[in-house]
């Protein structure tokens, strides 16, 4: 979805000013884009992040520029440039505020995982590019790629059906931020998809998407869905590494790897993610690894889903303030399952939002800031989904291995809730102190727990118990050491979930709390990569 671009000439026309650290002439140079690179008549400079579709973003409180920068990208020997607001921002940063109402400074995107490589300013009209390259390059000794394509694959006609991709590196799509959820790859309202051992990388919104495309889409012939999407790369996506609106059904998500997922800073439009998906029913999202998440969930699942399972799978490395958690399940009000998970350095391990009537089991939370199992209802006021709101009751949290807990292991938002078989641990050479960790947070004033009183006011947790828990991981090497040491006994199987992490069965009827079946029997390093 990219072009090769010739013949930049110094810029001209412009106050640039000096360099505004050395106060040296800066090296800037410019292109007017020929319409013919654009052969499908799409230009991403000309057109900002967003599409028309503007309801959910927080203009009081967000950075606008991050949704209001123009959709194409350019690249310096693979390396993406930094856009900026203006030609004298190439010199340097701006001492003015990107916004007149609030103080909010420029920030680059692309810092943490790829080298500095320039930066690049839009004209007005899409068709004019001015780039400085670190340590002022000259661009003719550097391949420079602009993309010029929304997406690089979606079929012509919409409502295809049983087609395979396999095996293709699908690379620069200058696409818009959802809504319309359309990926760099797009079933294009198809079904019946397998897309296997692809790589998805650098899109500026989705990488993938399976859905219906648009939530103001009219119902396909077919139901969305059906879809594999097994062993592939979801990189450097701007929004959303695989998505799915319009409520995709009986879809496989296994042994991807997703991470640097999110760098376009817009968590506050509530579509960022991993994966994204909306009303989703009988998924099935395993042996995956999610890590190095930005701006981001792990996977967020929203409004209305049914009978899904997200099982086996490594979330690491997803930090944030603004919707930060490993896996965020919305608006939802039939059974739903997470289990034999394993969370690392995270902001919030789980948030089940506005959603009734979910299985939390054996999954391991090693370090948590915050909340490991947090819930919530309404949006600042009660919140009717599907003609009633949902108080986040019957959730059944059993037989998880909470270690490195933040704020919180478990925060309930009302006591119609059940939890037993949990242990809860402390680091090796400390005992269980003070301070409490578990939560109920509804009816006022709030209840603070540990795990006697969490028993003595509603019976919850009678065989679960806490221990000495150590634990190292690497996110990297998907390498971890788990060692406990405490009163941890194997407790009959619940739910039926009768395999573990690796998929090993359970051979007896009882088995070990955490996603291990020998989590006591092994102490050494495990390789814990799904895939």
């Amino acid at each position: 979805g990219a072009t090769v671009t010739e013949g930049w000439q110094p810029s001209e026309g412009w106050n640039i000013g000096p360099d505004r650290e050395t106060n040296q002439p800066v090296k800037a140079s410019q292109l007017h884009l020929d319409t013919k690179l654009f052969p499908l008549g799409f230009n991403p400079f000309a057109l900002d992040n967003v599409t028309d579709d503007r309801y959910w973003i927080n203009y009081a409180k967000d950075n606008m520029w991050n949704y209001f920068r123009r959709r194409g990208l350019v690249f310096v020997d693979g390396k993406p440039l930094e856009q900026v607001e203006s030609p004298s921002a190439l010199a340097g940063l701006s001492p003015r505020s990107l916004s007149f109402f609030s103080d909010i400074r420029w920030t680059p995107l692309f810092q943490e995982f790829s080298p500095y490589a320039g930066k690049v300013w839009v004209e007005s009209d899409g068709l004019t590019l001015h780039i400085r390259l670190a340590n002022d390059d000259d661009p003719a000794k550097h391949v420079i790629e602009i993309t010029n394509e929304e997406s690089v694959f979606s079929p012509a006609k919409p409502y295809q059906s049983y087609i395979r991709v396999k095996g293709i590196k699908f690379r620069y799509a200058g696409n818009s931020f959802p809504n319309p959820q359309r990926g760099l790859v797009s079933t294009n309202h198809g079904n019946h998809f397998i897309f296997e051992d692809n790589s998805f990388e650098w899109a500026n919104g989705v990488g993938l998407d399976i859905g219906d495309v648009d939530w103001a889409a009219a119902r396909p012939p077919q139901p969305v869905g059906f879809d594999v999407v097994r062993h592939n790369v979801f990189r450097y996506c701007g929004i959303e590494g695989l998505g799915g609106t319009g409520g995709p059904q009986n879809v496989l998500v296994e042994k991807n790897l997703f991470e640097w997922i999110g760098w376009q800073d817009a968590a506050r439009l509530s579509e960022s993610g991993g994966t994204k998906m909306h009303r989703t029913r009988n998924l099935l999202f395993r042996n995956n690894v999610v890590r190095h998440i930005r701006h981001a969930n792990g996977i967020w699942l929203d409004i209305g889903n049914t009978n899904d399972r997200l099982t086996g799978n490594v979330f690491a490395d997803i930090p944030g303030d603004v919707n930060p958690h490993a896996i965020h399940i919305e608006g939802s009000d039939a059974l739903n399952e997470i289990d034999n998970n394993i969370f690392d350095h995270l902001t919030g391990g789980v948030l089940i939002r506005d959603t009734n009537h979910v299985i939390i089991a054996y999954n391991l939370f090693v370090d948590c800031a915050k909340v490991c199992i947090d819930t919530a209802s309404g949006l600042g006021a009660p919140r009717p989904i599907n003609g009633h709101t949902n108080d986040a009751h019957d959730l059944r949290v059993f037989g998880n291995l909470f270690s490195g807990i933040g704020q919180s292991a478990i925060e309930f938002n009302n006591p119609r809730n059940t939890a037993d078989g949990n242990v809860y641990g402390f680091a090796p050479g400390r005992r269980v102190g003070m301070q409490p960790y578990l939560r109920v947070k509804f009816p006022d004033p709030p209840e603070w727990d540990n795990l006697e009183s969490w028993r003595d006011q509603h019976d919850w947790d009678k065989t679960g118990t806490t221990a000495e828990v150590a634990s190292t991981f690497n996110p990297d090497a998907l390498q971890m050491s788990v060692a406990v040491k405490g009163d941890v006994k194997a407790l009959p199987v619940y739910g039926g979930i009768d395999v573990d992490f690796f998929g090993h069965p359970i051979s007896e009827t009882n088995r070990m709390p955490g996603p291990f079946a020998d989590l006591t029997a092994t102490t050494g390093p495990r390789t814990i990569d799904p895939r």
